[in-house]
């Protein structure tokens, strides 16, 4: 196999990983809406995590800001739990 097929195979799976996971920037969202709903694992979750205050959170009351597309950052701890919205908009703290 050539080494120019070998990186375009590889590229094509790096960019479908990237691509299976939405959020729309600006918006909070609930851990279990994310898994749920837009592509994300609980590990994925969790390495954002990784090395702040909040590592060892229970992720469901965690509230995750989208930076970029697929990409959320900016944990916030929810006191009480996380609340999903009724309709399509930024989830928030209840409590």
């Amino acid at each position: 196999m050539r080494a120019s097929s070998v990186l375009i195979t590889l590229f094509g799976l790096v960019a479908t990983g990237l691509a299976d996971k939405s959020c729309t920037p600006s918006f909070d969202y609930c851990s279990d809406y994310l898994i749920q709903s837009k592509g994300f694992t609980e590990a994925d979750l969790k390495a954002v995590l990784k090395g702040t205050d909040l590592e060892n959170a229970d992720l469901k009351n965690v509230l995750f800001h989208c930076k970029n597309p697929g990409d959320v950052g900016h944990a916030v701890l929810c006191t009480s739990e996380c609340k999903n919205p009724a309709t399509e908009g930024s989830h928030k703290c209840d409590g």
